[in-house]
Protein backbone atom coordinates (compact mmCIF):
# COMPACT_ATOMS: atom_id res chain seq x y z
CA UNK A 1 0.00 0.00 0.00
CA UNK A 2 1.34 3.61 -0.82
CA UNK A 3 2.18 6.55 2.05
CA UNK A 4 1.65 10.15 1.21
CA UNK A 5 1.78 12.95 2.62
CA UNK A 6 5.49 11.45 4.48
CA UNK A 7 3.88 8.61 6.60
CA UNK A 8 0.05 7.59 5.56
CA UNK A 9 0.62 6.56 9.60
CA UNK A 10 -2.05 8.38 11.17
CA UNK A 11 -5.89 7.69 12.96
CA UNK A 12 -5.66 6.35 16.08
CA UNK A 13 -9.61 6.19 15.18
CA UNK A 14 -9.67 5.30 13.42
CA UNK A 15 -7.51 4.33 16.61
CA UNK A 16 -10.43 5.84 18.97
CA UNK A 17 -13.12 5.63 16.46
CA UNK A 18 -14.43 8.44 19.53
CA UNK A 19 -16.69 5.42 20.22
CA UNK A 20 -16.38 3.09 23.37
CA UNK A 21 -15.06 -0.07 23.65
CA UNK A 22 -16.86 -1.23 26.80
CA UNK A 23 -20.26 -2.07 25.73
CA UNK A 24 -21.71 1.11 28.47
CA UNK A 25 -23.77 3.64 26.83
CA UNK A 26 -23.03 6.04 29.47
CA UNK A 27 -19.87 8.00 29.66
CA UNK A 28 -17.33 6.03 31.90
CA UNK A 29 -15.42 7.51 34.60
CA UNK A 30 -11.90 6.71 36.14
CA UNK A 31 -12.34 4.14 39.22
CA UNK A 32 -11.45 6.02 43.01
CA UNK A 33 -7.73 5.73 43.35
CA UNK A 34 -4.94 7.78 43.88
CA UNK A 35 -3.30 8.24 40.50
CA UNK A 36 0.67 8.65 40.41
CA UNK A 37 2.17 11.33 39.16
CA UNK A 38 1.47 11.74 35.46
CA UNK A 39 4.08 10.50 33.51
CA UNK A 40 4.55 12.36 29.81
CA UNK A 41 6.89 9.65 27.29
CA UNK A 42 9.71 12.36 27.71
CA UNK A 43 9.57 11.77 31.54
CA UNK A 44 9.98 7.70 30.97
CA UNK A 45 12.30 7.46 28.92
CA UNK A 46 15.29 6.85 31.79
CA UNK A 47 15.44 3.31 33.22
CA UNK A 48 14.13 3.22 36.79
CA UNK A 49 16.09 1.97 39.43
CA UNK A 50 15.13 0.23 42.26
CA UNK A 51 10.91 1.47 42.24
CA UNK A 52 8.59 -1.63 41.63
CA UNK A 53 5.93 1.31 40.67
CA UNK A 54 8.31 3.29 38.38
CA UNK A 55 9.33 0.33 36.55
CA UNK A 56 5.62 -0.60 35.56
CA UNK A 57 4.82 2.81 34.63
CA UNK A 58 7.70 2.62 32.21
CA UNK A 59 6.72 -0.51 31.20
CA UNK A 60 3.09 0.54 30.60
CA UNK A 61 4.30 3.80 28.91
CA UNK A 62 6.17 1.99 26.54
CA UNK A 63 3.42 -0.66 25.61
CA UNK A 64 1.13 2.42 24.82
CA UNK A 65 3.89 4.21 23.14
CA UNK A 66 4.22 1.29 20.79
CA UNK A 67 0.60 0.56 20.32
CA UNK A 68 0.38 3.69 18.56
CA UNK A 69 3.33 3.88 16.29
CA UNK A 70 2.01 0.32 15.90
CA UNK A 71 -1.54 1.71 14.65
CA UNK A 72 0.00 4.52 12.28
CA UNK A 73 2.16 1.98 10.73
CA UNK A 74 -0.50 -0.27 10.30
CA UNK A 75 -2.34 1.75 7.57
CA UNK A 76 1.03 1.05 5.11
CA UNK A 77 2.19 -2.39 6.47
CA UNK A 78 0.67 -5.43 6.87
CA UNK A 79 3.06 -6.87 9.23
CA UNK A 80 2.26 -3.93 11.49
CA UNK A 81 -1.45 -4.77 10.82
CA UNK A 82 -0.93 -7.96 12.25
CA UNK A 83 1.33 -6.86 15.36
CA UNK A 84 -1.75 -4.39 16.11
CA UNK A 85 -4.24 -7.14 16.04
CA UNK A 86 -2.11 -9.00 18.65
CA UNK A 87 -1.95 -6.40 20.63
CA UNK A 88 -5.94 -6.10 22.11
CA UNK A 89 -8.43 -8.45 22.52
CA UNK A 90 -11.79 -9.39 21.04
CA UNK A 91 -13.33 -7.65 24.05
CA UNK A 92 -11.60 -3.88 22.72
CA UNK A 93 -14.37 -2.98 20.38
CA UNK A 94 -12.71 -0.03 19.52
CA UNK A 95 -9.74 -1.02 19.04
CA UNK A 96 -11.55 -3.80 17.15
CA UNK A 97 -13.69 -1.37 14.38
CA UNK A 98 -10.27 0.53 13.95
CA UNK A 99 -8.36 -2.43 13.39
CA UNK A 100 -11.22 -3.48 11.13
CA UNK A 101 -10.90 0.02 9.08
CA UNK A 102 -7.48 -0.25 8.27
CA UNK A 103 -7.96 -3.75 7.33
CA UNK A 104 -10.24 -2.81 4.89
CA UNK A 105 -8.07 0.15 3.38
CA UNK A 106 -5.33 -2.42 2.55
CA UNK A 107 -8.08 -4.99 1.08
CA UNK A 108 -9.54 -2.07 -1.11
CA UNK A 109 -5.98 -0.47 -1.51
CA UNK A 110 -7.21 2.69 -0.13
CA UNK A 111 -4.69 4.95 1.41
CA UNK A 112 -4.48 7.19 4.38
CA UNK A 113 -3.22 10.79 4.03
CA UNK A 114 -3.21 12.04 7.60
CA UNK A 115 0.00 12.58 10.27
CA UNK A 116 0.90 10.49 12.69
CA UNK A 117 -1.20 10.29 16.05
CA UNK A 118 0.71 10.46 18.98
CA UNK A 119 0.65 9.39 22.95
CA UNK A 120 0.69 13.00 24.69
CA UNK A 121 0.48 11.36 28.08
CA UNK A 122 0.78 8.00 29.44
CA UNK A 123 -0.61 7.65 33.12
CA UNK A 124 -0.76 4.42 35.28
CA UNK A 125 -3.78 4.80 37.60
CA UNK A 126 -4.26 1.55 39.05
CA UNK A 127 -3.29 -1.61 39.03
CA UNK A 128 -5.17 -4.72 40.35
CA UNK A 129 -3.44 -8.59 40.06
CA UNK A 130 -2.54 -8.81 36.53
CA UNK A 131 -4.96 -5.47 35.41
CA UNK A 132 -3.65 -2.07 35.08
CA UNK A 133 -5.94 0.71 34.31
CA UNK A 134 -4.21 3.59 32.19
CA UNK A 135 -4.92 7.10 30.81
CA UNK A 136 -3.71 7.94 27.71
CA UNK A 137 -4.14 11.45 25.86
CA UNK A 138 -3.58 11.27 22.70
CA UNK A 139 -3.55 13.58 19.54
CA UNK A 140 -5.36 12.00 16.18
CA UNK A 141 -4.72 14.37 13.07
CA UNK A 142 -7.67 14.73 10.66
CA UNK A 143 -7.26 12.94 8.00
CA UNK A 144 -8.68 11.34 5.06
CA UNK A 145 -8.90 7.72 2.73
CA UNK A 146 -8.25 7.95 -0.65
CA UNK A 147 -8.60 5.50 -3.55
CA UNK A 148 -6.04 4.70 -5.88
CA UNK A 149 -8.25 7.37 -8.16
CA UNK A 150 -7.36 10.23 -5.88
CA UNK A 151 -11.23 10.38 -4.75
CA UNK A 152 -12.10 10.64 -0.77
CA UNK A 153 -13.50 7.62 0.42
CA UNK A 154 -13.38 8.67 4.02
CA UNK A 155 -13.12 11.48 6.02
CA UNK A 156 -12.13 11.60 9.75
CA UNK A 157 -12.18 15.08 11.96
CA UNK A 158 -9.01 16.23 14.08
CA UNK A 159 -9.15 14.10 17.84
CA UNK A 160 -6.69 16.30 19.67
CA UNK A 161 -6.14 15.76 23.39
CA UNK A 162 -8.34 12.40 23.47
CA UNK A 163 -8.54 11.29 27.12
CA UNK A 164 -8.74 7.55 27.06
CA UNK A 165 -8.71 5.04 29.65
CA UNK A 166 -7.46 1.47 28.55
CA UNK A 167 -7.51 -1.29 30.44
CA UNK A 168 -5.26 -4.04 29.85
CA UNK A 169 -4.09 -6.90 31.30
CA UNK A 170 -0.68 -9.13 31.72
CA UNK A 171 -0.21 -11.80 29.05
CA UNK A 172 0.46 -15.37 30.84
CA UNK A 173 4.08 -15.78 31.58
CA UNK A 174 4.69 -12.06 32.28
CA UNK A 175 5.15 -11.76 28.33
CA UNK A 176 3.75 -8.27 27.24
CA UNK A 177 0.46 -6.70 27.69
CA UNK A 178 -2.61 -6.76 25.80
CA UNK A 179 -5.47 -4.30 25.77
CA UNK A 180 -9.20 -5.23 26.90
CA UNK A 181 -10.83 -2.60 26.99
CA UNK A 182 -11.11 1.42 26.59
CA UNK A 183 -13.36 4.17 27.03
CA UNK A 184 -13.20 7.73 25.63
CA UNK A 185 -13.46 10.59 28.36
CA UNK A 186 -13.09 13.77 26.87
CA UNK A 187 -11.90 15.72 23.51
CA UNK A 188 -9.85 19.09 24.03
CA UNK A 189 -10.68 20.15 20.23
CA UNK A 190 -10.16 19.28 16.60
CA UNK A 191 -9.67 20.69 13.32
Amino acid sequence: MRARMGAASGLALAGLMLASCSGDETPSTLPDVTPTSARSHEATSATPTGDPTAALEAEITTFFEEYIQTINESWSSRAALERRREMFSDACRHCLAGFELAERAHDEELVLEAPPATARQVRLDAVDADIATVLVVEDVPAGQLVDDQGIVIEEFGASLGAQVVYRAQRKPGDDGWVIIASDLLSVEGGG
